[in-house]
């Protein structure tokens, strides 16, 4: 049976039991105990005797460890909460490029199809316009997500940055420090690929461009092919942007710690 949470810790430091025991699990980013083992990873919480009338303890000074007790509490279940509440918009991100990189193939093999049909230059221009267009729009949800991370980056700064000792900070700050760095060049490893993809495709549209005879009848083509260029650029900025966001946030922390 599940209780309230600061019922239960707030009952643990009054009674006057030589010790109780809980069960801590976490379903959906959110902490739950409960007197009954909750899930497959419950864990089991032994809390020892802490009788005010036994250590000479005043009231005050029960109430005041129970509210910095229950604070702890909602800090931590917070910051849980923050964690999977970023999670979400991450996974929104990548749901975002994949829908972005689809519909861009697609009408990539529609404008490929036009590619030896002198009058389908202007269809083929019309697809290149459709594709910077999704893009761009596919690039204004992904900016939406990447704000509320934010916020939710700056709260976990706030609530961490006070949740510990000096000596722990400097221990944490130290571990979270190597994971940034390592994170930071995965990004950094993503980017060079995008980049690396973007000079081999705008080669290959260069080739097409360059193998054309140079006439009046070839212009609408060239055209095409311009625009096609714009809009692959325009996807691969939507990208690099998404990795270099994470970066900027990365070396911001970073520089807090």
């Amino acid at each position: 049976m599940k209780i309230n949470l600061h019922l239960l810790f707030i009952s643990l430091l009054v009674c006057p039991l030589a010790h109780s025991t809980v069960y801590h699990c976490e379903k959906n980013g959110v902490a739950e105990f409960s007197q009954q083992p909750c899930g497959k990873d419950a864990k089991l919480i032994t809390i020892k005797e802490q009788n005010p009338h036994l250590s000479g303890a005043s009231d005050n000074a029960v109430q005041a460890s129970a509210g910095k007790d229950t604070a702890e509490v909602d800090r931590y279940i917070r910051l849980k909460q923050i964690d999977a509440q970023i999670a979400e918009h991450n996974n929104k991100i990548d749901t975002f490029k994949l829908k972005m990189d689809r519909e861009i193939v697609a009408l990539s093999e529609q404008s490929d199809a036009q590619l030896r049909n002198l009058v389908g230059a202007k269809k083929q221009a019309a697809i290149a316009k459709q594709m910077t267009a999704v893009s761009e729009r596919y690039g204004v949800l992904i900016d939406s997500e990447q704000r509320s991370i934010d916020r939710l980056t700056a709260e976990k700064y706030t609530l961490t940055s006070s949740a510990n000792t000096v000596a722990n900070n400097e221990v944490a700050s130290f571990i979270r420090s190597k994971q940034i760095m390592r994170k930071i060049s995965e990004h950094e490893n993503k980017i060079d690929t995008y980049q690396s993809e973007l000079n081999m495709q705008m080669s290959e549209l260069e080739q097409q461009l360059s193998s054309r005879p140079r006439n009046l009848a070839d212009a609408n083509s060239d055209n095409a092919l311009a625009d096609k260029m714009t809009a692959l650029t325009s996807r691969f900025n939507t990208l690099i942007a998404i990795e270099q966001k994470q970066i900027d946030r990365l070396n911001s922390e970073l520089t807090k710690l």
